[in-house]
């Protein structure tokens, strides 16, 4: 979210020619221990996305016991979640108390990334928008 200089009371209007009401859906996570982190691009924000996400994730760290704390999104739970953790047992998902944003090192992460890539920018194409994104992630 950016900010922008309006007359008290009324509400700001900022004209684009980008009225395309496309989404950019990224999953990503953080190792706050050493530093890393990385995004993935996904068709949708659901549960296939984060399974791929969770796979990489296995990869990036092979050998390693995984400890991953996610918020309690509808797709980081079910039947899927389930079978996939039983699959790759070195793989232990927890989850954050609701509400509690704070507790998420994505989510800060999120908030600085657009912040500093997308205020007040104009993106021709969600292609565009797409590069300024991830040139920030250690994929």
């Amino acid at each position: 979210m950016g900010r922008v200089w309006a007359k008290k009371g009324t509400q700001p209007y900022v004209p684009t020619r980008s009225q395309h009401q496309k989404r950019l859906n990224v999953f990503g996570w953080v190792d706050p221990v050493n530093g890393f982190h990385g995004m993935m691009k996904a068709e949708k924000g659901d549960t296939t996305g984060f399974l791929k996400m969770l796979m990489r994730i296995i990869i990036r760290f092979k050998g390693k016991i995984i400890d991953l704390w996610v918020d309690n999104a509808r797709w980081h739970k079910g039947e899927r979640v389930r079978k996939f953790l039983l699959k790759n047992r070195n793989l232990h998902i927890h989850y954050l108390p609701p509400y509690h944003p704070e507790l998420n090192y994505q989510e800060s992460l999120w908030r600085t990334m657009r912040y500093e890539e997308t205020t007040n920018v104009y993106f021709e194409t969600l292609f565009d928008l797409e590069v300024s994104v991830f040139k920030r992630s250690q994929r």
